[in-house]
């Protein structure tokens, strides 16, 4: 039976950022608030005994929220912090959890973050007093209140990465293939499904509850612009890999599908992104 967006249950959590989502019996997405911009998705997963959490968000205090809904409606500590990829908006929050909670993620992705991303937190930093400059002049004329919210929480980020010791934080773990967790309620599947929109990119599949947390492997809508990468790095590391893994898991039967930006999918933006990688990537 196909599931429309709406039937999921929205929790009755405040942010101004994030929308927590319950998809089933302790599986939740948090679904960027798309009116605050095109920022990313994440998860957590009551297990039982213990907590996973999919990814962290970019804005510190979007992921403070994040964490704070984890907190409220599991009542459990994290047990484990999986990066689905190394790009910075799913990473970037790994410094606000506890040194004592590992992070799991992929070797591709561990490479990444010693090869490539020492030269996008520079960039960052570079830019930091340039984008704190034009933020100060945009908050002076901004009438909106959730706008002034967020400029107010844009200048404490490039401040924050201003700080001569700021540093993102590595994974501890790194998963070659694939891992089922057990726990006592539920299980889950921590798949490295290899090079696609990134390398070696990790999902997180619930084969009972047919819910798959895709990462950036999914996004609810595509631009043809990103055909030309963004910021410099590649939209899709291997389509054809990417492709292959689209098409395994359409058929799977799988009734949401949690995309790393943008509103809830099922196979309908699966579809549409099979075409997008034929049309922009592979059609030679």
């Amino acid at each position: 039976m196909k599931l429309l967006y709406m039937n999921f249950e929205k929790i009755d959590f405040e942010s101004l950022y994030i929308d927590i989502y319950k998809l089933d019996e302790g599986i939740y997405a948090s679904i960027f608030n798309q009116e605050m911009g095109p920022s990313s998705n994440a998860g957590f997963f009551d297990l039982g005994n213990i907590t996973i959490i999919f990814d962290t968000l970019m804005d510190p205090f979007s992921t403070q929220d994040f964490i704070r809904a984890i907190k409220e409606i599991t009542n459990k500590k994290p047990f484990l912090l999986i990066n689905s990829h190394w790009h910075i908006d799913h990473i970037f929050g790994n410094h606000l959890f506890p040194d004592s909670m590992p992070i799991m993620s992929s070797f591709g992705m561990f490479n990444q973050f010693q090869k490539s991303l020492p030269e996008r937190l520079n960039s960052f930093k570079e830019r930091a007093s340039t984008e704190l400059k034009n933020t100060k002049e945009l908050l002076k004329k901004e009438k909106d209140p959730n706008k002034i919210i967020e400029y107010k929480n844009d200048l404490v980020t490039y401040k924050k990465i201003q700080e001569p010791n700021f540093s993102l934080r590595p994974p501890d773990l790194l998963l070659s293939s694939k891992m089922k967790i057990n726990g006592t309620e539920r299980s889950v599947e921590i798949i490295n499904v290899g090079n696609a929109h990134s390398y070696d990119d990790i999902i997180a599949y619930f084969p009972k509850e047919r819910i798959c947390f895709m990462g950036d492997l999914l996004f609810s809508n595509l631009d043809p612009e990103w055909a030309k990468g963004i910021n410099g790095i590649p939209w899709a590391a291997d389509p054809v890999n990417f492709k292959d893994i689209l098409e395994s898991y359409l058929e799977k039967d799988i009734k949401v599908f949690v995309p790393g930006h943008g509103t809830l999918c099922t196979e309908k933006e699966i579809k549409n992104s099979i075409d997008f990688l034929d049309k922009y990537f592979l059609k030679n």
